[in-house]
């Protein structure tokens, strides 16, 4: 899934959906971010959803993670309509 990373300082970018849970997700980016930064994801789902979270943690440039971060939602996301 596409998705919209929005950080604090109004910056945008687009990421992917890695790794997806009822509590978070994990995200590909090219974004600089830090553990316990909130952020906002808006995602591409239908109506489409923002989403207040915070990064959990950040791959490092050694590891089979690079570029990807793992998120902690703030809020639920809505449920999928049937």
């Amino acid at each position: 899934m596409s998705v919209i990373l929005v950080i604090e300082n109004d910056e945008a970018g687009h990421a992917t959906t890695v790794d997806l849970s009822p509590t978070g997700l994990r995200l590909q980016s090219n974004a600089t971010l830090a553990p316990g930064q909130p952020v906002g994801l808006l995602l591409s789902t239908e109506p489409p959803s923002f989403i207040k979270a915070r990064v959990v943690w950040v791959g490092t440039a050694d590891s089979a993670q690079v570029g990807q971060a793992g998120f902690e939602f703030l809020n639920s996301p809505p449920e999928p309509e049937l």
